[in-house]
């Protein structure tokens, strides 16, 4: 049984690297130097999103352990349009502050997908994998 995964189509954006899978799963993975996202980033990374996915919603990696804050308008539209382009998002992550942004994140902008962080990249995507969608 082969289990490779290969990266079928990918995307470099102001912010990071926008990958889908061979897998189907769609992943994000900021830049090292990339501490918050603003509007204009964010609207770009939804685009790249929409464009890779077709519209058609993916179970979706994306590594948090750079960000350390995110505005309040842009907390409202990743909320917005997530499920756009998303069925599951499982987050890495790696530090208290990361932990609360997206805890107060969730609170207030309540998402309509299934939202969970991890500490590794393999727990994250055991779990969306693990996933009856």
């Amino acid at each position: 049984m082969n289990n490779k995964i290969d990266i079928i189509q990918e995307e470099h954006c102001s912010t990071g690297i926008i990958s889908l899978r061979s897998d189907k799963i769609l992943t994000y993975k900021s830049y090292d130097h990339i501490k918050t996202c603003n509007m204009d980033e964010a609207k770009e990374m939804y685009a790249i999103f929409m464009k890779i996915t077709q519209g058609t919603p993916h179970l979706f990696y994306f590594d948090n352990t750079n960000m350390t804050r995110l505005g309040a308008e842009e907390r409202v539209f990743v909320t917005d349009t997530l499920h756009h382009f998303a069925i599951a998002n499982a987050m890495k992550e790696n530090s208290a502050l990361t932990r609360f942004v997206t805890h107060a994140m969730i609170y207030m902008n309540r998402p309509k997908i299934p939202i969970k962080m991890f500490k590794t990249e393999n727990a994250a995507i055991t779990w969306l994998k693990s996933l009856k969608i």
